[in-house]
């Protein structure tokens, strides 16, 4: 597969999260779309709370918050003594592997920081500082490369005409370009979208604030539709495929998204439309063998009874899980940054990790 784009051809957005000495840096997502806003974070605590509150979200780009994270404390702390130091790491690390439960890329970058330290023990001190601050702009920086190749392999999977996805897995979610993103940027460059339906992701509304306003911003030709006009919308023969991220996908292909992701998928084999998810091998979890054993986080009451702020229902009681598993037999593909992976997904998803 050849990559024909670098990624400032394919967006104007600058990087979601980036690491400068002594702080984080990231797109305060609750802002948009009605501000365009950067916060500067300088303890381990705020990163973490961004996570939590969601001024960062999306798998990769929780991932490599995380990583930046720990840099962090890195750069910062003030242990004196090897043991004083790990104490503090050990903490930070607990404090940001807390912080949400489902997507795998979260415990993903923060275990391989800590095994690189673990195995550099008997590095010096400063050495280990280095190390970690490093492994984080790495992991990255590999995140970009790894949307590039997706949005490549992508774009030579699905078919030329409209596109619907749903929640975002956009710059916003990841890096940069994202996995979904990458895929429709590549698309429309190389003149195969023709439009883009937005799912708008109730209860937070992740399609129309977040990929509405970034593909927007990038000049992709979209519509917003409600949730609950997906199904109309596929039975006007208005979509000829649909490609959502992905959470968490397990051994055999069952993967966690928005909640809303099931919905479409069961929707999407009643008309005959292929549908995709999209994710790097960060997100697959070998350990897991169905979509049964992933953790669902369930999200504050408030996220259904208000909208921008105002409240649209009384106060009863809510059930508001964050994302629904969607069984494999509904996947038409999942595109990785190592290609296309079709049915049977237990022994093609495994062979992508005997290549390692």
């Amino acid at each position: 597969m050849e990559v024909r784009y670098r990624p400032e051809e394919l967006t104007r957005l600058p990087r979601s999260v980036r690491y400068e000495s002594g702080k984080v840096v990231m797109i305060d997502q609750t802002l948009l779309p009605t501000e365009f806003k950067t916060i500067e974070l300088i303890t381990v605590e705020e990163v973490a709370e961004a996570i939590v509150t969601m001024k960062i979200r999306g798998a990769p780009a929780i991932g490599a918050a995380a990583a930046f994270g720990l840099a962090l404390y890195a750069d910062t702390t003030k242990a004196k003594t090897r043991d004083e130091f790990m104490d503090g790491f050990y903490n930070a690390y607990d404090r940001l592997k807390n912080t949400r439960p489902t997507a795998v890329n979260l415990f993903w970058a923060l275990n391989r920081i800590r095994r690189f330290v673990e195995e550099n023990a008997e590095s010096s001190l400063e050495e280990i500082k280095r190390m970690i601050v490093a492994e984080a702009q790495k992991i990255a920086d590999e995140d970009v490369e790894a949307n590039l190749r997706m949005g490549h392999y992508g774009a030579e999977a699905l078919p030329e005409g409209n596109v619907l996805t749903h929640c975002n897995a956009g710059s916003l979610a990841t890096v940069q370009l994202g996995t979904v993103g990458a895929v429709l940027r590549v698309m429309h460059r190389d003149g195969n979208l023709k439009l883009l339906w937005v799912d708008e992701t109730r209860p937070v509304l992740q399609g129309a604030r977040l990929s509405a306003w970034e593909y927007h911003y990038d000049g992709i030709p979209l519509k917003l539709i409600a949730d609950n006009m997906a199904g109309f919308v596929m039975a006007q023969g208005k979509v000829d495929a649909i490609i959502v991220g992905a959470d968490r996908i397990v051994a055999n292909g069952d993967f966690a998204n928005k909640i809303g992701t099931y919905t479409l998928a069961v929707l999407a084999k009643e008309h005959g439309i292929p549908f995709f998810t999209v994710a790097p091998l960060s997100t697959i979890d070998m350990s897991l063998k169905s979509g049964k054993e992933i953790p669902i986080e369930e999200r504050k009451p408030e996220e259904v009874l208000t909208c921008g702020g105002c409240k649209i229902a009384p106060d009863v009681g809510v059930y508001n899980p964050a994302f629904d598993v969607t069984p494999h037999k509904y996947l038409t593909g999942i595109i990785t940054d190592r290609g296309v992976v079709y049915p049977p997904f237990r022994r093609n998803l495994k062979r992508l990790f005997e290549r390692e």
